[in-house]
């Protein structure tokens, strides 16, 4: 069903000029938006239209042109939003390179990416898409696909074609919330619950009293994104401790944060958790309000805390939270590590393949595409 109406299978592909004509779809695309879960940051125009003003780029080395596709039923209902770009390398002259691939090709800011559709639909939309390409497989060599749901349904053996080829597998962690802390405590391991309170008694024992502050309105952005920038650097900067880049390292990338977390206060979906401890905030944690989900993002906290599990700490006070303001799920995010698993979430595993243009040229450049796919890992390793 979409909505409360079966969907028209007759789906017609559209390309779109323009950002303008994006943006001019917003209030239909909200609803399609509002359709979709698990629920995330990444398929809203919040964040689509935001991420093309930031981070498209005309360069020697690449050009990103606007390439966004729409999905349509037989009754004219927006079914799929595909936002994505035909990135041509080098960005001038003749290109060796020409990439299609949505919108997200940066220092893994964006964690999910592909296209927006309910998942119950999405083997019809892809169907509508490849068909689409395939008749221009002329203007395109290399389709990367991204985020592809598991069938949905028994009667759909196959995730994805059987002409695309499979890439990573990227878990994505998400806790149902249940009545209380006291039921969710009791679902984790044995060791789990050993950790929780030892991180709660060890700051209770050196007489470190915490508390927990939640930013929401635009006026305390300023100065809670320049304390969360600061304890993000800190903790990428240990030695010692695992790696974590500082994903906010460059202009760009904190000009674009800056801009989205202004307009997710301005609607009131922006949270951003902060431990503090003797008047100083030690952690801090951005996250998303989306309908019933909390949406757990990007984190940072002074490594002089590490041996109070501060990060454990805040983590339990963000889902406590969840729990005493009716939410009902909370997402964990992306990356399979031990901090997620802990908690014995559900995983969802979402899939990327690529797509080869079966011209002469496609299958002539493949090798200059995966250089490019190593060094764009390389980049993103190095928050680039």
């Amino acid at each position: 069903m979409h909505g409360n109406v079966a969907l028209d299978r007759q789906l017609t592909v559209q390309r779109l000029p323009d950002i303008g004509a994006l943006a001019a779809i917003s209030a239909e695309w909200e609803v399609l938006d509002s359709q979709i879960a698990p629920k995330t940051p990444f398929t809203a125009p919040s964040w689509i239209l935001t991420w093309w003003r930031h981070f498209h780029r005309r360069q020697a080395m690449f050009r990103d042109e606007f390439f966004c596709h729409i999905v349509r039923d037989g009754r004219g209902r927006l079914v799929a939003i595909a936002p994505l770009m035909r990135t041509y390398a080098p960005g001038f002259g003749l290109p060796v390179l020409r990439i299609v691939q949505f919108f997200g090709n940066d220092p893994s800011l964006t964690e999910i990416r592909g296209v927006i559709c309910r998942p119950c639909d999405q083997d019809d939309v892809i169907d509508a898409l490849v068909g689409h390409f395939l008749a221009h497989r002329g203007t395109w060599d290399v389709f990367r696909w991204n985020g592809l749901h598991p069938a949905p349904s028994a009667d759909r053996a196959r995730p994805v074609p059987c002409a695309f080829i499979p890439r990573r597998e990227l878990p994505v962690y998400l806790i149902e919330l249940p009545e209380s802390w006291e039921k969710l405590r009791a679902h984790v391991s044995s060791n789990m619950r050993k950790n929780l309170r030892k991180a709660y008694e060890f700051l209770e024992r050196d007489g470190f009293v915490f508390a927990l502050h939640v930013v929401e309105r635009p006026d305390e952005l300023p100065a809670a994104l320049e304390r969360f920038l600061a304890l993000h650097a800190m903790r990428s900067e240990a030695a010692d401790m695992i790696t974590h880049p500082n994903k906010f390292a460059g202009p760009p990338a904190r000009s674009f944060l800056a801009d989205y977390l202004r307009v997710m206060a301005e609607r009131g979906a922006l949270r951003i958790f902060e431990l503090k401890i003797g008047g100083a905030v030690v952690a801090s944690r951005l996250a998303f309000l989306l309908g019933p989900d909390l949406y757990m993002y990007f984190a940072g906290y002074d490594p002089s805390w590490k041996d109070y599990s501060v990060m454990t700490v805040l983590v339990s006070e963000m889902i406590k939270w969840a729990l005493a303001h009716g939410a009902e799920r909370a997402n964990l995010s992306t990356g399979r590590d031990q901090s997620k698993l802990r908690w014995k979430p559900t995983e969802v595993i979402l899939r990327d393949a690529v797509q080869v243009s079966p011209t002469w040229r496609g299958r002539f450049v493949f090798g200059a595409f995966q250089a490019y796919e190593a060094m764009m890992r390389a980049r993103a390793r190095a928050g680039l």
